[in-house]
């Protein structure tokens, strides 16, 4: 363990290759992540439901509403693996209905918080190739335009 709530372990190439892996742990990224992926949810059910309303009230071609479905998608990525969309056309108007993956709900929760470095150097630590990684992120981002 690194710091309270941030845990690294050392993977080896399975292939015994020059590459190891750095798979790393955060509580504080998992908690954002599990905030982002419980945002976009909640943006794209009310949008579907947006959507529904809209097809009940007015005739609209299938077309139309997957293109504004891909947009909603597209918007919040970090969540859209977990609907099944289906727009049909029935009597010339858009019926459009959507289930949740539960598989990609167990998926995400299990992966919330944890990212993986790759490096060549074999002969350090997981800690210190981890400081390192932290080192040249800072580095970057000081050399980096401010873009907010």
């Amino acid at each position: 363990m690194i710091r309270e709530g941030l845990e690294v372990k050392m993977c080896p190439s399975p292939d015994g290759g020059k590459e190891t892996y750095i798979l790393c742990r955060s509580q504080d990224r998992r908690e954002k992540e599990q905030a982002m992926h419980e945002r976009f949810e909640f943006r794209i059910d009310e949008a579907l439901k947006k959507i529904r309303t809209n097809c009940e009230k007015r005739k609209w071609k299938k077309e139309v509403i997957d293109r504004r479905i891909g947009k909603i998608m597209a918007k919040n990525s970090r969540a859209a693996g977990l609907y099944d969309v289906t727009v049909q056309e029935v009597d010339g108007r858009a019926v459009i209905s959507w289930k949740k993956n539960n598989a990609w709900r167990e998926w995400a929760t299990l992966n919330e918080g944890c990212y993986l470095l790759r490096t060549n150097v074999t002969d350090w630590s997981a800690e210190d190739l981890w400081h390192a990684y932290i080192q040249l992120t800072e580095a970057e981002a000081a050399f980096s335009p401010d873009i907010s």
